[in-house]
C-alpha cells in the first residue's frame, strides 16, 4: 500500500512540475536552450531528483556537491531518470550537464520554479 502511495505521488510530481513544492522532489527539465527546475519548499534528509530530457539529443550529466560527484548518468532523448540523494551530509546540490555542455544548475530548496537560460 505504501508503495502504491509513493508511486502515485511520483506520478503526480512528474505530470505536474508545480507539485514538487508539495513533495520531496526536485523536478529538472532539460530543454534545448534552458533548464527549468521545480524545487520542494522544505529541506529534508532524503530528496528525489527527477531529471527529464525534453531535447532531441542524448544528454550526459552528473549530480554533484561542492567536492564530489554523487551520480553520473546518460539520458536518451525524451526520457527521464529518478535519483535519491541523502542530504544529511550535503550542503549544496548541483546538476551539471556535460554533453551538450551547459552551466551548472544549483538545486535550491524553497526556490519554487525557476529557469536557467542558455548563456548567450
Amino acid at each position: 500500500m505504501k508503495f502504491m502511495r509513493s508511486l502515485s505521488v511520483l506520478f503526480l510530481a512528474l505530470s505536474q512540475p508545480s507539485l514538487a513544492k508539495y513533495t520531496d522532489s526536485f523536478i529538472v527539465t532539460l530543454k534545448d536552450r534552458s533548464i527549468s527546475v521545480s524545487a520542494p519548499e522544505k529541506r529534508t534528509d532524503t530528496v528525489s531528483v527527477i531529471v527529464e530530457n525534453k531535447t532531441l539529443e542524448k544528454v550526459i550529466s552528473q549530480i554533484k556537491t561542492e567536492g564530489r560527484v554523487i551520480k553520473r548518468f546518460v539520458l536518451k532523448s525524451k526520457s527521464k531518470e529518478v535519483f535519491q540523494v541523502d542530504m544529511r551530509k550535503v550542503k549544496n546540490l548541483y546538476l551539471v550537464p556535460i554533453s551538450p555542455p551547459f552551466q551548472a544548475v544549483e538545486l535550491r530548496f524553497s526556490k519554487g520554479q525557476y529557469e536557467i537560460p542558455e548563456k548567450g
